[in-house]
């Protein structure tokens, strides 16, 4: 009787040995840089085939565990709320009465918890995808009475998994899935743009888990085995990279460089140029959009911008070109009633002004230094505007002003260079053509529309291979969705591989 009692005591305790050492748990390992804790809920209920047909179901764990190379994992079997175990291979059995995602997720959520704040997870849901709670195991989660069990258990992982906010793959193996119940839990979980079908599809075509674009929910035929199982656990271990989203945006940019550039393949653009090269009193006649060749700079023929024409038929406008004129004489004021130094000042053209008040402020008597100094003082002050508008006007208009005023709108100008330029330089008289015909002067500054482009002329004077050089910069270049008004001038002129921004009309 004795002998019997001990064999029955040491068949205990070893048998106890033995379950302790079943029941010992994963050690609590951590991450190294860029890896992340995979957790491994795997569906242990007898809906879900074997792994692996070929392989024992422990041996097929282990043979997962391997996939991952060393980096940390925890293990959740599931199947109804009292059927959870965590890092328990051995109940890996397929004997489980029901599927319930929710209690699963919970014990997931545990076991994150053991972990210091900021560590990184991945989620792997091994299941049919076939969700079928116990009625018991929600007898106190206050469902109300009469509700669809399975439907207020899905609902109630959906909410789960957003407060968890931990990337969720689904492998799902077999037929019968409830795929859409699997494609909410996995859009709560990683974001509806990730996770979405199109963002999907373009990883899988691209065979990569990107940085944004990545795949998260992957098929297996039930007799496929761990042969399919372990390149997408590999896959999903591997840290995220940006190569399908570099191909992605350089195929892109490619494109949209290419529609800018058949956008703006033309000239003009913004920033551009046009040269019009005049002699004195001979008219230039200006065409639009016309097919012309053009100089060696750019391409050897072109239809877009401004060209010379021989015939007002097909032209928009007529330029002639003026000489430049310094002379500004006091035509229409009447200056017989000013005293005599005035007198002697009004009619000289503007150098010999500027050499006789010099004169005077130097060398001339003190009350001729006192007037020379007040001139120059209150000339200063003038406005520029009126004093374009004494210069300019016509003889007929100049009977408001005194002759006085125009006197010091002269000697404003010798020292207001730009206005000088704009004022006294080369002038171009501007006719054009059409039911809005016009004409008027151009100086520099000013702004003209010839045909549908907006100029302003950003340079009037003396030179280039004739009389005057006048140069024309486009203010407004009507183009297909705006592009030439948009894009900067330089990626304009390197998309249509051109060298300089200007041209000489031809």
């Amino acid at each position: 009787m004795k002998t019997v009692r001990t064999l029955f005591v040491g068949a205990a305790v070893l048998s106890s040995v033995l379950s302790s050492a079943e029941e010992t748990k994963t050690p609590l390992l951590q991450p190294q840089a860029g890896e992340s804790v995979i957790l491994f809920l795997l569906d242990n209920s007898a809906s879900l085939p074997p792994l692996d047909p070929d392989t024992q179901r422990r041996e097929a764990i282990e043979k997962i565990y391997s996939f991952l190379k060393g980096q940390p994992y925890r293990l959740i079997l599931f199947g109804g709320r009292n059927e959870v175990y965590v890092d328990a291979p051995q109940h890996y059995r397929n004997a489980g009465k029901w599927t319930d995602f929710y209690f699963a997720f919970e014990a997931a959520r545990d076991v994150a918890a053991e972990y210091p704040e900021g560590t990184e997870f991945k989620i792997v849901l091994i299941t049919d995808g076939m969700i079928d709670p116990s009625p018991r195991d929600w007898q106190d989660q206050s469902v109300a009475k009469g509700a669809d069990l399975r439907q207020e258990a899905g609902s109630r992982t959906v909410r789960l998994l957003e407060s968890l906010g931990l990337p969720l793959y689904a492998i799902l193996i077999g037929e019968e899935v409830d795929y859409e119940l699997i494609q909410r839990m996995v859009v709560a979980a990683n974001g509806s743009i990730a996770s979405s079908d199109y963002a999907q599809g373009i990883a899988e075509f691209f065979d990569d888990d990107g940085m944004l674009l990545r795949r998260f929910i992957f098929r297996i035929e039930k007799d496929e085995g761990l042969e399919e199982i372990e390149p997408i656990v590999t896959r999903i271990a591997t840290p995220p990279a940006s190569r399908v989203e570099f191909g992605i945006a350089g195929v892109l940019t490619a494109m949209l460089a290419i529609f800018i550039g058949i956008g703006v393949r033309s000239f003009p653009g913004s920033g551009d140029r046009e040269i019009v090269e005049l002699k004195t009193g001979s008219p230039l006649q200006m065409a639009v959009d016309r097919l012309r060749r053009v100089s060696p700079d750019g391409p050897r023929w072109s239809w877009k911008g401004l060209s010379l024409v021989e015939s007002s038929k097909h032209a928009v406008a007529m330029l002639t070109a003026k000489e430049r004129s310094t002379e500004l004489p006091p035509t229409g004021f009447h200056i017989d009633g000013i005293d005599e130094i005035a007198r002697g000042l009004i009619e000289l053209p503007l150098e010999q002004l500027r050499e006789r008040v010099e004169l005077l402020s130097k060398e001339g008597t003190k009350d001729e230094q006192i007037y020379a100094l007040n001139l120059e003082y209150v000339a200063g002050d003038m406005e520029e505007a009126l004093v374009e508008r004494l210069v300019t006007s016509a003889p007929a208009e100049r009977a408001k002003f005194g002759p006085l005023d125009f006197l010091r709108a002269k000697v404003h100008l010798l020292h207001n260079d730009k206005l000088n330029k704009k004022l006294t330089g080369p002038t171009i008289d501007c006719k054009t053509y059409g039911v809005k015909s016009q004409e008027f002067e151009l100086r520099y500054g000013s702004k003209v529309r010839l045909g549908r482009y907006e100029f302003r002329v950003d340079e009037l004077g003396m030179g280039g291979r004739k009389d005057v050089k006048l140069g024309l910069a486009y203010e407004n270049v009507p183009s297909r969705l705006f592009l030439k008004r948009f894009i900067p001038g330089k990626i304009q002129r390197a998309l249509r591989m051109r060298r300089s921004h200007e041209r000489v009309v031809r």
